[in-house]
């Protein structure tokens, strides 16, 4: 996964609702005028995501929620 998708998934993990409904108008809008969501090709995962993925279905840590008040006040 390249620098700037991993930036981009940290940042959402700890926005508030409020801004991640923001982002999502912004996502609609970028791929919504002229096109569809069909249009986008669909990828297949490398080696990295699958491990990514692997490692996250066996950590039980995975399956825990933290809120991202909770993630701003953690050390």
């Amino acid at each position: 996964m390249s620098d700037i998708k991993q930036r981009l998934i940290g940042a959402i993990a700890v926005m508030d609702e409020d801004g991640a409904k923001r982002l999502w108008k912004i996502v609609e809008g970028l791929y919504s005028e002229g096109s569809s969501w069909d249009s986008i090709p669909e990828e297949e995962p490398d080696e990295i995501d699958i491990e990514m993925i692997r490692e996250a279905l066996e950590d039980p840590d995975c399956r825990d929620f933290v809120s991202a008040d909770r993630i701003i006040t953690m050390d």
